[in-house]
């Protein structure tokens, strides 16, 4: 039976993630999930779509302590606290569009902490089914048809907004990734497959790239580098009835950073030792919906890795003790 925009709205409410990169990077997913239909991981992307003319509104934070080097003593970077609101809305059924605002606190030991409001980024999301062929989302889908395979096409922009000329509590400047902001924008893309596996189990994966353009600041010019993901996550539905559901995630994440880039005495962009390399993550997540509102947390921890010069580095990806995520989201028809 078909269900109506409105409660499809309801029925699609869940999680819409921002899944932190770096200590100093984000990038924006989205993950769509109701009492009803196939389930979504917490940091894969969903390739489910926003209904027409719905509004989904995201709250979601995620801490992020550091392993301490003795090499970096006594300016160990201590943690990270990444926090996001986003908003969404169902421009036609094949397509949504996003508005993600960061805030970011970054505390590193003996000289402080640097915070502030991040670059918003904005996204677009184009979103495909197999049925009989490969075609644009439908405006209603029965659930039956959510279990056909769906796919979707995103592209991204960050806005260059957040400060990028913040100071220690020893007046010197912050490094560029413990900075608010990138100053220059940051452009990505990515596509992400759906399929249920069963009445109970559905699979997501995921692939997108993110480029970082150079920025000259007041005491360098730097860029960092480039980062490239493949995601994959089994999302179990462990209850179910007509208004609320409870799912068991588990998910896969790997992570390959290209070294970050400072200009040299010659003036040109060098690479930078100590810096990039791959982490595959493995994380668990539990996820609540009754409604339109969803909860959901997780955590998540490198199972692998493979830094350039790893000994050398402190407070980047892969050397986190951990990563505990909390995230609320609602959504309504329009």
């Amino acid at each position: 039976m078909n269900v109506d925009r409105t409660l499809a709205a309801a029925a699609l409410a869940g999680l819409l993630a921002a899944s932190p990169a770096r200590a100093h990077h984000g990038v924006a997913a989205v993950s769509l999930a109701g009492a009803e239909g196939p389930g979504a991981a917490l940091e894969t992307t969903s390739a489910l779509q926003l209904p027409e003319r719905s509004l989904f509104v995201l709250a979601k934070t995620e801490y992020v302590p550091f392993q301490q080097r003795a090499f970096a003593e006594p300016e160990n970077k201590d943690y990270s606290l990444f926090s996001n609101l986003a908003l969404g809305y169902g421009l036609r059924p094949w397509l949504a569009a996003y508005l993600f605002q960061p805030f970011s606190v970054k505390a590193q030991d003996a000289i402080g902490a640097s915070a502030g409001v991040g670059d918003p980024s904005l996204m677009l999301v184009l979103g495909f089914k197999y049925d009989e062929g490969l075609r644009l989302v439908p405006e209603k889908e029965s659930l039956d048809e959510l279990e056909d395979w769906h796919f979707s096409l995103w592209a991204s922009t960050t806005l260059p907004i957040g400060a990028v000329d913040r100071r220690d509590d020893q007046g010197f400047y912050f490094e560029p990734d413990m900075q608010s902001g990138f100053g220059s924008p940051s452009p990505a893309v990515g596509a992400a497959v759906l399929k249920e596996l069963g009445p109970r189990l559905t699979w997501l994966a995921d692939a997108s790239y993110q480029h970082f353009l150079a920025h000259r600041y007041d005491f360098t010019r730097y860029q960092f580098g480039g980062e490239l993901r493949v995601d994959t996550a089994l999302a179990w539905r462990v209850h179910a009835d007509a208004r609320q559901r409870v799912d068991l995630v588990g998910e896969l994440l790997g992570l390959h950073l290209s070294r970050d880039r400072e200009e040299n005495a010659d003036g040109e962009l060098e690479a930078l030792e100590s810096s990039g390399g791959a982490i595959l993550y493995a994380a668990a997540g539990l996820r609540y919906t009754a409604g339109p509102v969803s909860a959901a947390v997780g955590i998540r921890r490198a199972a692998l890795r493979r830094l350039n010069e790893g000994g050398e580095q402190q407070g980047s990806e892969g050397l986190e003790r951990y990563r505990a995520t909390f995230a609320l989201s609602w959504s309504v028809g329009l």
